[in-house]
């Protein structure tokens, strides 16, 4: 017997989902397959008036759905999870063909969404203080913001589209999903999916032109944006969200530092902090883009780091062994060469990669080491986003701390050594949102994830990143007292 979850899915065609309904329209645009530079599939434009009526149909929908039980909102976010996970592997062809993902790096994004799922679907329902004080009871109580728009980016699509749907939809919000117009194929099938299983207007999807992202941001009957891209958008985002006091959550961009204690194995780090750096192409907000390496151990760890490089290979979704895929677009493409560009005119010299971009059909490059390049230069100041990354030496624990902490951005931190009070005390000076101490930069479910400075406002996953789609109402009962009689 065919499961309910499977049937009538193609994932050939793609649709904006308005109201429970799959639209079209005359305009369309589509993505570009990286690894090729071939055109994806056509997607249509959304227009104003879809905009209106998805909005129109998530304030109705979350009317009903806010009255719901907790209980309830599990069931279907349980169902939500066995029809994605009925479709893995599709979606997996389909991430690997919009991203250029190597196989096993999609096959991770994917599968690593039923821990997402299971994190909510054992979530018990937040609750608030309560205070029991001399004239009143005091009740806080946690109440669904309305109307979420999800505005989602190109380099993990499918994870953190399901990411922003989940945490709204379990608090009693609805949500509208824009996919970015780089990678709209995934996020569109997700929210087609959900709507299998939620009611009509509570999970929609709107892709389309420069105009969309505003005409949502700016809507009066939109209460909540949450973003996920760079800081100069996640400004603008932020500036448009105030005409009406929209609630925000920002994950902007890093320049994450690497820091690489003196007493560091090199043997055991250098394949970490190389991982750190190139993951996903360096694709990743949190990748480590600064390494700074102790001057004692300067040369070798270098050199370590060089080979653990060549070791990620470069290659197509179905090459084997790949680890390394190509730059997600033309335009992220040719941000990333002019690092190369500019590190090559100031004379940088280049410890891996030579600066050069590797010939290929595709958006390909060649991950790059630059070898102490100055502290003013691109290459430091400036988060690449790609596979180029500069390896910086240093002298004293002060220094690189202030060295680390002096950005604008804030978002994460790696930290290697072996002495555990120097590793604390330098994680506890880093001026960020999150500091792995002896791992590479990753993410769960139950921890809390986000930036300081210029690297976002809000948090996301854990339980605060359930609350950022909350408003916190107290409730207070007067106690019965008799009036004074003096």
């Amino acid at each position: 017997m065919a499961s309910p979850w499977t049937s009538n899915i193609s994932f050939n065609a793609f649709f904006n989902v308005v109201n429970g309904e799959l639209r079209s329209s005359k305009a369309k645009y589509h993505g570009i397959d990286p690894a090729t530079k071939q055109p994806n599939w056509d997607v249509p434009v959304a227009s104003l008036q879809d905009v209106e009526d998805a909005v129109a149909a998530a304030n109705s929908a979350h009317m009903t759905w806010r009255t719901t039980t907790w209980q309830h909102r599990i069931e279907k976010i349980t169902q939500f999870k066995e029809s994605i996970e009925a479709h893995q592997e599709d979606f997996i062809d389909l991430l690997c063909k919009e991203t250029g993902k190597p196989r096993g790096t999609g096959t991770g994004e994917v599968g690593r969404m039923s821990a997402f799922f299971d994190w909510h679907i054992k979530l018990k329902k937040p609750r608030g203080e309560e205070l029991d004080l001399v004239n009143k009871h005091v009740r806080h109580e946690f109440v669904p913001l309305g109307v979420a728009v999800a505005i989602c980016p190109w380099n993990f699509p499918f994870m953190l589209s399901l990411a922003k749907i989940l945490p709204a939809v379990q608090m009693g919000n609805a949500v509208i999903v824009k996919p970015s117009p780089f990678t709209p194929y995934t996020a569109l099938k997700v929210v087609e999916i959900a709507n299998r299983i939620f009611p009509p207007g509570l999970v929609q999807a709107l892709g389309g032109d420069d105009s969309l992202g505003p005409a949502l941001v700016e809507h009066a009957n939109v209460h909540k944006i949450s973003f996920t891209g760079s800081i100069a958008t996640g400004k603008r985002i932020m500036a448009a969200a105030a005409k009406t006091l929209k609630r925000v959550t920002l994950e902007l961009g890093g320049n994450d530092p690497a820091i690489v204690l003196p007493d560091a194995d090199i043997a055991k780090v250098a394949p970490m902090v190389a991982l750190g750096a190139f993951n996903n192409t360096g694709q990743v907000c949190v990748a480590s883009k600064r390494i700074y390496i102790h001057s004692s151990q300067y040369e070798p760890f270098v050199e370590a780091l060089v080979q653990a490089t060549k070791a990620l290979r470069v290659g197509g979704s179905h090459d084997e062994d790949v680890k390394l895929g190509p730059v997600q677009n033309e335009s992220q493409f040719n941000r990333v060469k002019a690092f190369f560009e500019e590190s090559k005119d100031k004379g940088y010299k280049f410890a891996l990669g030579a600066g050069d971009v590797e010939e290929s059909p595709g958006f390909y490059i060649a991950p790059a080491i630059v070898d102490n390049p100055p502290e003013d230069s691109m290459i430091v100041q400036e988060e690449p986003f790609g596979p180029i990354v500069p390896v910086l030496k240093y002298d004293g624990l002060d220094e690189v701390i202030h060295r680390a902490n002096n950005t604008k951005a804030g978002l994460g931190a790696t930290v290697f050594g072996t002495d555990d009070r120097l590793l604390q005390r330098v994680a506890n000076e880093l001026e960020c949102g999150n500091v792995w101490i002896n791992s590479n930069p990753s993410i769960s479910p139950e921890v809390q994830f986000g930036g300081i400075k210029e690297s976002g406002i809000g948090t996301e996953f854990g339980t605060l990143g359930i609350l950022a789609f909350a408003n916190i109402k107290a409730i207070s009962t007067a106690k019965n007292t008799r009036p004074s009689t003096t």
